[in-house]
């Protein structure tokens, strides 16, 4: 399971999606065991700090890196 830390502001987004090499079979019983999960690290002055543990088959995006 990996984990990302990343901050947020208000509207923005994160996308959680499949890396183009992962298994979908290998991703479904990660997430069957482990799920996903995510931690409000931090909360302040209009942002929050969100710590993302996802299986290693799982990219987390920041909304501004996703090509539109």
């Amino acid at each position: 399971m990996g984990r990302s830390i990343l901050t947020r502001r208000p509207h923005e987004q994160l996308r959680l999606t499949l890396k183009p090499d992962a298994s979908v079979d290998d991703l479904l019983d990660q997430l069957e065991d482990e799920g996903i999960w995510i931690t409000v690290v931090e909360a302040e002055a209009g942002r929050v700090r969100l710590a993302v543990e996802a299986p290693e088959g799982l990219l987390v995006l920041r909304d501004e890196l996703i090509e539109a």
